[in-house]
């Protein structure tokens, strides 16, 4: 039996559909908006020189890929160097320094508890 190719369907290629909405216009409030923020004024300073609300300073920012949009759900918490470093003797060593600061606050915060004692007694006292 021999093999018969299927015909190929041709499409007509269709053109890149246009882009939707206007085009960025310099004179626009916008515009002027962008153009501030590549000057770096912050967006409290640029609503106040365009006349208008820094929500718009921040829609606009978004908008020109100024700002990272997160994901959806709750951020990744972050990795604290406590317990990235504690690994054989550098954790320990990091561990007793700690302790050591800790105990040395410690000293100076009671030194510090005794001295307001002492002047609330004189006060008391008179």
């Amino acid at each position: 039996m021999p093999i018969t190719a299927q015909p190929q369907i041709l499409r007509p290629m269709t053109p890149a559909p246009a882009k939707r909405g206007r085009k960025p216009d310099a004179s626009s409030k916008s515009g002027k908006i962008r153009a501030l923020l590549a000057s770096g004024m912050s967006a409290a300073e640029i609503a106040k020189k365009v006349g208008c609300t820094p929500a718009l300073v921040y829609n606009v920012k978004a908008k020109a890929g100024g700002v990272k949009k997160r994901g959806p759900g709750r951020p990744a918490k972050a990795k604290s160097k406590a317990t990235t470093s504690i690994s054989g003797t550098a954790g320990i060593e990091g561990i007793l320094a700690a302790v050591k600061g800790a105990e040395q606050e410690r000293a100076k915060m009671l030194a510090a508890l005794e001295k307001i004692q002492v002047v609330l007694a004189d006060v008391l006292a008179r």
